[in-house]
């Protein structure tokens, strides 16, 4: 949606999808959804990748459009430590991790519109973007690397 939408406006960007597709988890997306957008255009199905790191260095803007409450979510600590920018919903770890306007951004749940334009400004305002991604790694080093936590969790 959000990319046939962001098209229309003449927004033209790669969107690769990566991860492990589950039958038995009521959230995921149907594997023949995932096809039609595949072979529609809409995204690049890159399935399960071992390789994550890689995946994030190559892109610009990390979005994670999940809307249910988890731990911090991985894929936005792996983007934070690359030095990217991420965008995604105001739930569970999301905002442990992102301060809203400094490293990323977040928007209330459910709110594709908000998601959208989001993705768009960082899209259109790279420099924004990149402050934005070197903020973030500075987050991590500061607030969530292993050595830290360890240390906090001995002593």
């Amino acid at each position: 949606e959000i990319k046939k939408g962001l098209a229309a406006k003449g927004i033209d960007f790669e969107l690769n999808v990566a991860g492990i597709f589950s039958e038995n988890d009521s959230d995921s997306i149907p594997i023949e959804k995932i096809k039609v957008w595949q072979n529609s255009g809409l995204i690049n199905w890159l399935g399960r990748s071992d390789d994550v790191c890689s995946l994030i260095k190559q892109a610009n803007l990390v979005v994670l459009p999940s809307c249910y409450s988890e731990g911090i979510p991985r894929i936005l600590l792996e983007a934070s430590s690359v030095g990217r920018a991420c965008v995604a919903y105001d739930v569970g770890g999301c905002n442990s991790l992102i301060i809203n306007g400094y490293n990323g951004i977040l928007v209330n749940v459910h709110d594709i519109s908000a998601l959208a334009e989001k993705i768009e400004y960082l899209l259109n305002n790279p420099d924004i973007r990149i402050i934005m991604g070197k903020r973030s790694r500075d987050r991590v080093l500061d607030k969530f690397s292993s050595s830290l936590i360890i240390s906090n969790t001995l002593s």
